[in-house]
């Protein structure tokens, strides 16, 4: 049977779980839309770095961020589109930012969809008028993870997109 539930601590968390299989993932919109804790059998798969993700002010270390419009580092943090300059921090803004929960659903697995759309914040460094919606679904012991990039600018929108996911392992030199 799959689940929702919602936990208050810092931040405001979903917690995802399909019973039968016993896995759970937890996920954070208001930290970047990051998924911070997946489960199966109890186990943890992911690794998170609990005090960087404590402090607003530090990217976060581990789990599952969300990368947007670039992935990796720009020279000098800047890019020039169309003559203009613009700075842009590594792997864009989106893992920074908080997202909206806009539908959750625990048919055919625990589901749930977080939304960014952009703003004139964002507009200053990246002119462009988008939404993003990122999709977790947990069925049984697997993490589907769907995306949705609407441009709704009159112009193309150049981006990148992906996650970076922290496998948590027990010894990192093996």
């Amino acid at each position: 049977m799959a689940a929702i539930a919602t936990e208050q601590g810092q931040y405001k968390t979903y917690v995802l779980t399909d019973e039968a299989a016993n896995s759970q993932i937890q996920v954070v919109p208001e930290r970047g839309g990051i998924v911070t804790q997946w489960q199966m059998d109890g186990q943890e798969l992911l690794y998170l770095d609990n005090e960087r993700f404590k402090d607003p002010s530090l990217s976060v270390r581990g789990g599952i961020p969300l990368l947007f419009p670039i992935c990796g580092n720009l020279v000098n943090d800047t890019y020039t589109l169309n003559g203009q300059t613009y700075t842009q921090p590594q792997h864009g803004f989106a893992r920074t930012l908080p997202w909206q929960v806009t539908s959750q659903s625990t048919e055919n697995g625990a589901s749930l969809t977080v939304t960014l759309e952009s703003s004139p914040e964002i507009q200053a460094n990246y002119p462009f008028d988008f939404a993003l919606n990122y999709t977790y679904t947990l069925q049984g012991n697997a993490l589907t993870l769907r995306f949705g990039h609407t441009n709704r600018s009159d112009r193309p929108m150049p981006y990148s997109t992906g996650i970076h996911t922290y496998y948590a392992v027990g010894d990192k030199t093996q």
